[in-house]
């Protein structure tokens, strides 16, 4: 009788394991891991989605290692694309534009990031005191700037412009926005810089708002995503990922301020109401304002911040060269993809 139960049980053993290894046998193969360096500007509000995206782990549920690459504005990140430093990065269009024209740096835009999201700030005291109260009132001044090819110097001219000054009406000095609300001085009373680092002098209580972006230009493009073009061309399939992730946490974002926010304040290491009130200057949006790059580009050719003989002869040309929108439009298909899957598991 034991004999024949030990049998029972050594044959019932044998067929579970062997259900187990057929069950295990037919599993689909793992996919591999992929390592991509992306890079980014140091705290950078504009660029909320690539922390979304880790936070909310959906570069490791797609199997991709992200290796980040921190630089200080948009130029170096451009520099950091020439020297084969990152991928892919995060970046504003004007510097994507201007090195990409001025230095041959190989990269394609790919998607938007944000829209608005900069402010000329100035010293509270010299506002108060009523000797800069308009733009117009920075002439013989000095204004603090994240570098001469970033968005925040194209949008500083700009509003010079608007207040029938020039760029040489002012004296600009580069400066990390980390230390430009502390700097202010009677003579140098200003500066423009990305969020959260103008809430931040406000909520601080060293500077006001003399004008946002979204005041000198409604709706103007800002940062982007963009690819090195030798990465691109050897790794659509990863690019596509990556593209399909930013655009991902960018709507979630829009669908869930709070909790973004919570992520912003928690990477940011920053009070919740500045981080609040610079979420709100910011239009989180991934869809490419090409009409916005167009009127970029004939800026800086207005501006002559471009080198005369590299100035695209037929610019619809080179945008259409510069911009690839199909890997954004594939988004969709690849949520509609994940959603069958999901309904034939279940």
């Amino acid at each position: 009788m034991e004999k024949n139960q030990a049998i029972a049980i050594f044959v019932a053993a044998v067929i579970i394991g062997s259900v187990g290894i057929v069950v295990l046998w037919n599993l689909p193969p793992s996919e591999p891991t992929t390592t991509i360096r992306i890079g980014y500007l140091s705290k950078d509000l504009h660029q909320l989605a690539l922390q979304v995206a880790l936070e909310n782990g959906l570069f490791d549920r797609d199997n991709l290692t992200v290796e980040l690459v921190q630089y200080g504005n948009g130029a170096l990140e451009m520099d950091g694309f020439l020297a084969g430093q990152i991928d892919m990065g995060y970046l504003g269009a004007a510097p994507a534009l201007l090195k990409r024209i001025n230095q041959d740096i190989m990269i394609t835009i790919l998607a938007a990031v944000n829209m608005e999201g900069s402010t000329i700030m100035v010293s509270k005291s010299e506002f108060e005191a009523g000797h800069v109260t308009s733009v117009a009132d920075l002439a013989g001044k000095g204004v603090y700037h994240p570098g001469p090819a970033t968005v925040q110097n194209l949008l500083l001219r700009l509003a010079l412009n608007q207040s029938g000054l020039s760029y040489d009406n002012i004296t600009a000095t580069t400066m990390s926005p980390t230390y430009m609300a502390d700097s202010l001085t009677a003579e140098i009373p200003a500066f423009i810089a990305w969020e959260p680092f103008n809430a931040k002098a406000e909520y601080e209580n060293k500077s006001v708002p003399l004008i946002t972006s979204g005041e000198i230009w409604p709706g103007h493009p800002c940062c982007v995503l963009a690819a090195d073009n030798i990465y691109l061309s050897a790794n659509p399939d990863i690019v596509q990922k990556v593209v399909n992730i930013h655009i991902e946490a960018t709507e979630w974002i829009v669908n869930n301020p709070s909790q973004a926010i919570a992520i912003a304040t928690d990477w940011l290491e920053m009070d919740i109401t500045p981080v609040t009130t610079a979420f709100n200057n910011i239009i989180y949006n991934w869809n490419l304002n090409r009409t916005g790059l167009e009127m970029y580009l004939d800026f800086l050719i207005d501006e002559d911040q471009l080198i005369p003989e590299k100035i695209p002869a037929d610019p619809s040309a080179f945008l259409d060269d510069f911009i690839n929108t199909t890997y954004a439009g594939s988004f969709f298909f690849v949520v509609e993809k994940r959603q069958t899957e999901k309904q034939v598991q279940s």
